[in-house]
């Protein structure tokens, strides 16, 4: 057999290098050298941190931050948009409801109605020149021609404007309400003086009761005569037979005050704190 051997094709070398790293293996000289460019030596050590931390270059954390950012600033601005136009509207209805007091004042009450407008937004109402919903109501007020004190609620539906302007006329679909006359109101109406009057409802829904004291006391029913008359019937009398004589089966009658916005009185009844006129109107105005 012949002792000749080729020599190596690229192969590994026929003993492996010197240890070199003091471990009997490859040192980290030979392991980023020229051997192995590809190992860790051969990196820039703030490219491998920046790759081992995740971290991003400068320009694109940027255009993130603001991707992130735009949908909180275009909250605060839709947010801005709202208040705004909410702080409008409560200025705009603010505005119609004195307009709509001044409105109803001019039908002959004493003094200004408080005025409510219902629905939000009010805008759009205005723009259509509908209003929905109209809440009216005034304490101890009076009406011309008349001394007697009253207090009233009322509520209107379907107020269409003429125009938008501060003169508009207001027609109304339908409005009602009630109006209360005090019973110290018809106290001073009744045939004789010093009379506190109460309920009596022993006596039936609408029943009244006068007390004079010492002088004795009268009973009587109250009812409606046709649309602008309250009738008190006297039922029963106790000590005024000096004062009223036969006064049993004796009436007088109590004029209704004209209430604003064409209200109809339809029935009346007795509470705790008065006659109680119940009242309604269609195709009417808030002047009328």
């Amino acid at each position: 057999m012949s002792e000749y051997q080729p020599p190596s094709q690229g192969g590994w070398p026929s003993q492996p290098p010197a240890d070199r790293g003091g471990q009997g293996g490859y040192g980290q000289a030979d392991y980023g050298g020229a051997d192995y460019p590809h190992g860790p030596g051969s990196y820039d050590q703030a490219s491998w941190d920046k790759a081992t931390h995740g971290q991003q270059p400068p320009g694109r954390s940027a255009v993130r931050r603001r991707r992130r950012r735009w949908p909180i600033v275009l909250t605060v601005v839709i947010v801005l948009i709202l208040a705004i136009l909410g702080i409008g509207d409560q200025v705009a209805k603010s505005v119609a409801q004195n307009t709509i007091a001044q409105k109803v004042q001019s039908s002959g009450l004493s003094a200004k109605p408080s005025v409510s407008i219902e629905g939000w937004p009010f805008l759009t109402q205005l723009a259509a020149k509908d209003i929905k919903t109209i809440d009216i109501s005034a304490n101890n007020v009076t009406t011309k021609g008349s001394k007697v004190e009253f207090s009233f609620t009322a509520k209107a539906t379907g107020v269409h404007l003429s125009s938008l302007s501060s003169s508009a006329t207001a027609k109304v679909d339908n409005i009602n309400g009630q109006a209360t006359l005090p019973f110290s109101s018809v106290a001073s109406l009744l045939p004789v003086s010093g009379a506190t009057i109460t309920a009596d409802p022993a006596d039936g829904p609408n029943a009244i009761k006068a007390d004079l004291g010492v002088a004795g006391s009268v009973t009587g029913t109250v009812k409606l005569s046709g649309t602008t008359k309250i009738l008190v019937q006297l039922n029963s009398v106790s000590g005024l037979a000096s004062i009223l004589g036969s006064a049993a089966g004796q009436s007088f009658t109590i004029d209704i005050p004209t209430l604003p916005a064409g209200l109809v009185v339809r029935s009346v009844s007795v509470d705790n704190e008065g006659i109680v006129a119940a009242a309604s109107a269609s195709n009417t105005t808030l002047s009328q």
